[in-house]
């Protein structure tokens, strides 16, 4: 169940996505199968304009699947077109909860440093386990909506990712270091399941706690190594719709030790929105 949760959240965090162009609202919907039973749906929405962003995606598991543990989540990320070129947050949330673990992250960014300059958090967790707090030193990075909504948005994905791509990452919860290779390649052929066929990039993701966690406080639990040692190498493939410059996740598939869990992207809209207008007023 382990990779299930991972899993969901990461397509959470890689539906953050915008056509490459300025002023455009896109959606995106996808849907997890096991078995042949659709077990979760995912969407997300971004809008994107000149000068500014907003991100917002929300998944929840369903079916057969909610029997081992309710899952649900909603995350969303704002901000603006940095003076570097890439989109830096103001805010990031994210609510949720992994069976009896709820949580509540709001956290504000100093756009030029990237440190966090406030952060409300409200954790409840299952039993007998216990939070390693962030260190307030260790509280900057990207926040994971805003840093792949910048790797989606490059024309030049397979080239730039196809070496080893590090990033620092503060979710609310943990501080990792994310890292990204794409240099694989594959055909997708028509599947009912999916609204995508063609060409498409494969990314090996890999990630390193740097701060935060959280770990059990029960001197009698063992260590199960299949559900934390094993590496699955599962591979995230983008490709390439129409009305898109840049690359946006289109299918994965990972175990879960009962067979696989397989995700598709399974619907898409693409629409134009005028850019906002700043008017000022006085009473």
């Amino acid at each position: 169940m382990k990779y299930l949760v991972s899993a969901f959240l990461f397509l959470t965090l890689l539906s953050a996505h915008a056509q490459a162009d300025a002023g455009k609202k896109v959606f995106l919907k996808y849907k997890a199968y096991w078995a042949g039973f659709n077990i979760a749906e995912i969407e997300s929405t971004t809008n994107l304009h000149d000068d500014s962003y907003d991100v917002s995606a929300q998944y929840t598991v369903k079916g057969i699947a909610s029997i081992v543990g309710k899952m649900q989540n909603n995350t969303r990320a704002y901000g603006i077109k940095h003076r570097t070129g890439e989109y830096r947050p103001l805010y990031y949330e994210s609510q949720g909860n992994f069976g009896k673990f709820k949580y509540l992250n709001q956290v504000n960014f100093d756009t030029d440093s990237l440190k966090v300059t406030d952060h409300v958090q409200e954790l409840e967790l299952r039993e007998k386990t216990e939070y390693i707090p962030v260190p307030d030193a260790h509280k900057h990075g990207i926040d994971p909506m805003t840093m792949f909504l910048n790797m989606i948005v490059n024309e030049n994905f397979p080239r730039d990712y196809k070496t080893e791509y590090t990033r620092r990452q503060f979710s609310g919860i943990f501080v990792t270091t994310q890292s990204f290779q794409c240099d694989e390649r594959r055909e997708f052929d028509e599947e009912g399941r999916s609204v995508f066929e063609g060409d498409a990039v494969g990314c090996k993701i890999d990630g390193e706690l740097v701060a935060g966690g959280i770990r059990s406080t029960d001197p009698n639990r063992k260590r199960r190594r299949g559900r934390e040692d094993d590496d699955q190498e599962s591979v995230l493939w983008f490709g390439q719709m129409d009305g898109f410059d840049g690359y946006f996740p289109v299918y994965t598939e990972f175990p879960i030790g009962w067979g696989k869990v397989r995700v598709y992207l399974n619907d898409y809209s693409i629409e134009d929105i005028a850019d906002p207008v700043h008017t000022a007023s006085s009473e």
